[in-house]
């Protein structure tokens, strides 16, 4: 499995996973990527049982990922996110917008902020295709996220994330300009 792969160092970027742990449970876990080239983070995966949400959990393994990456040099921390407005398929279901809305909501209270540039998720493996439904987040760190960040991180960040799961370049639609605004989204 390719995050075995990763967890033994094995590919081109540092995967780390973290797990929260009630008894003999597992309350919640989070996933991130660090892309040595651009330094940039990228939180990759998140979830919490559903006996645990509502507490808080959510919120602190992501603030203490951004922390980490952030800590370790990381410029800028991006995730990805369903857009409402663009019903994304996931796994053969497809998930309601109100559903996507009310996660984008949800990281925008933690401090988030939706990137305002054309993002296409690059193909995950071989026989998968691009995703188009996605938007492109930025997560906080210790301090508030500023209006807006340099495009050329941005543009660093998806260039290597497509030469690492696609080996080549990236979408033709995604266009970074100089300065890349951070907003929050209302759908």
């Amino acid at each position: 499995m390719v995050w075995q792969r990763a967890l033994r160092g094995e590919l081109a970027y540092e995967l780390t996973v973290r797990l929260a742990i009630d008894g003999d449970e597992i309350a919640g876990g989070i996933c991130y990527e660090r892309y040595p080239r651009s330094a940039c983070g990228l939180v990759t995966y998140m979830v919490v049982a559903p006996a645990a949400r509502g507490q808080g959990l959510g919120e602190r393994l992501l603030r203490e990922a951004a922390q980490a990456l952030y800590a370790g040099g990381a410029p800028i921390v991006f995730g990805e996110a369903i857009a409402p407005d663009r019903l994304a398929r996931l796994d053969g279901d497809y998930e309601g917008a109100t559903a996507a809305r009310r996660r984008i909501e949800r990281f925008q209270r933690w401090g988030a902020r939706v990137a305002q540039v054309p993002y296409v998720q690059p193909a995950l493996g071989p026989g998968l295709s691009r995703d188009h439904g996605l938007v492109l987040l930025v997560f906080a760190g210790e301090a508030p996220l500023p209006a807006d960040v340099p495009g050329a991180v941005v543009r660093a960040f998806i260039e290597e994330l497509y030469a690492v799961t696609e080996g080549g370049a990236p979408d033709e639609q995604i266009v970074v300009g100089e300065r890349v605004p951070l907003a929050v989204a209302r759908w």
